[in-house]
């Protein structure tokens, strides 16, 4: 019988909604002292605090996943602040359509541009697509496109929250580690191949419109607030030197 003493303060929001047992142990008293006590069959755990008491069904301990990283080919580190970056800036554009898989995530790669090596992050759901990059840290050279999952993506990005922490990413060209803190996150990687995202990219635009970003998007926000959720559509039409955004929602009227 294995005994673990827990202070009911130590559990989270989002740990606790996904587990029954942190669930239980949210909704106690902050500070109450929780026992969890597993039997000597492990075939339960028993979660107690106070006068409660809940007895909760385990599995075998061997159907828990292999999730060893084994052989990470490429190792580098980066600011948390780079990774923070890199996924603020295509996070929004990750495909939740189950049917492409291979963009169910952000493609992670380096790139030369300028004749200057970037670790370049980009994302797509086939309406939209958003490309970053910053300096590619030393030790990324020569490292696989790879195509991190969304959820993966989504947990990093409550990781990074720290601008002091450095980042530790060990990868291979099937599962990524990153070492943050006292924090290891270890994840397959979808098995894929990422478009190639440069022939979609307009080259050779002879046109080009500088504008302050707080004014476009405070115009933005206030055209689109009669939009409709299925279009969200805003027209940009220029002329006279005036930059003019329009949006027309049948059921509900039009905005300029």
């Amino acid at each position: 019988m294995n005994i673990l003493h827990l202070d009911s303060s130590i559990t989270g929001e989002n740990s606790a909604s996904r587990a029954l047992s942190a669930a239980i142990v949210r909704k106690l008293a902050d500070g109450s002292e929780v026992m969890l006590k597993t039997d000597e069959s492990g075939g339960s755990m028993s979660v107690i605090s106070g006068r409660s008491s809940f007895k909760l069904q385990c599995l075998p301990q061997a159907d828990f996943p292999e999730l060893s990283a084994g052989s990470l080919s490429h190792i580098f580190r980066m600011d948390s602040t780079a990774l923070k970056a890199l996924i603020e800036k295509t996070q929004f554009a990750i495909s939740t359509e189950e049917t492409r898989y291979y963009l169910n995530g952000i493609y992670l790669h380096t790139h030369e541009t300028g004749g200057e090596l970037k670790l370049r992050a980009v994302a797509t759901d086939g309406h939209r697509l958003a490309r970053a990059e910053v300096e590619a840290p030393a030790g990324s050279e020569g490292m696989p496109g790879i195509i991190i999952p969304r959820k993966t993506v989504s947990e990093l990005q409550k990781l990074v929250d720290d601008p002091d922490v450095a980042v530790t990413v060990e990868l291979s060209e099937t599962k990524i580690r990153f070492t943050i803190g006292s924090v290891i996150l270890t994840s397959k990687l979808i098995d894929g191949t990422f478009p190639d995202y440069q022939r979609v990219i307009p080259t050779g635009n002879d046109k080009r419109l500088t504008i302050d970003r707080q004014s476009f998007a405070a115009a933005v926000d206030r055209v689109s607030t009669i939009s409709s959720e299925r279009g969200r559509a805003v027209k940009l039409s220029i002329a006279n030197g005036q930059l003019t955004l329009t949006v027309n929602n049948p059921d509900s009227g039009s905005a300029t």
